[in-house]
């Protein structure tokens, strides 16, 4: 086998596990955004009790390395349900990567949804509650489109950083472009280790200059409108 036909095999490696890093960016992004929505409704309401605990969960998902949440969602969660009487279950690798990033990412949203949020002058609020609207009505006519240019700038940041750890799900075993350069990397006993970093390299890049210029254009139509 030739090095060019070698290299032809590694990049038709990387290309059919590519949208195993899509599959896992995207669903992550997804669930990270609800939740992010969801603790931002609960620490700018003050709920008691609740508002504080949400606080404390930001506080550490920004605080902890995302390999280990990695690792505690995928050897946790099986020993955790059986506590709670949900049986016995094992967990796969791609829901372990999905859950563990996307409520990792979610206290980052969270952060950039909040000053967003806040953002909004008080007088909207109060022009809302005059013209009678429901507190629904005023979020989503009056208070979300002016939150949407202020967080987005924020948001595309944290996608770009989720597509970052992305490149550590293979440590629990998902076969994803980061565990086929490392599979590879093995079998060669380290020939063209460079070269396959810098193919993973400009991948990775690919997807953030993607990411980053669908959300400039999306803040360029908010803007115009």
């Amino acid at each position: 086998m030739t090095m060019e036909t070698g290299m032809q095999e590694l990049l038709m490696g990387f290309l059919k596990t590519l949208p195993i890093n899509i599959i896992i960016i995207i669903l992550s992004a997804a669930l990270g955004l609800l939740f992010a929505v969801l603790l931002t409704f609960v620490r700018l309401n003050r709920i008691p009790v609740i508002s504080q605990l949400a606080d404390l969960y930001v506080s550490f998902a920004r605080s902890v390395p995302g390999l280990i949440l990695l690792f505690i969602a995928y050897f946790g969660i099986p020993k955790v349900l059986p506590l709670i009487g949900l049986g016995t279950y094992d967990i796969s690798p791609m829901h372990a990567a999905i859950i563990s990033m996307g409520f990792y990412h979610s206290g980052y949203i969270s952060e950039v949804f909040r000053p967003a949020y806040l953002a909004v002058e008080k007088s909207q609020h109060e022009a809302a509650d005059s013209l009678g609207y429901t507190p629904m009505q005023k979020f989503f006519r009056i208070i979300l489109p002016q939150m949407v240019p202020v967080a987005l700038p924020g948001y595309g940041n944290a996608l770009v950083y989720l597509i970052h750890d992305t490149s550590l799900i293979f440590a629990i075993g998902i076969v994803d472009i980061m565990g086929t350069a490392e599979l590879s990397i093995s079998r060669s006993y380290g020939i063209n280790q460079i070269l396959i970093y810098f193919i993973i390299a400009l991948m990775f890049s690919a997807m953030c200059f993607t990411t980053d210029g669908l959300v400039r254009k999306l803040e360029k139509r908010v803007a115009i409108r």
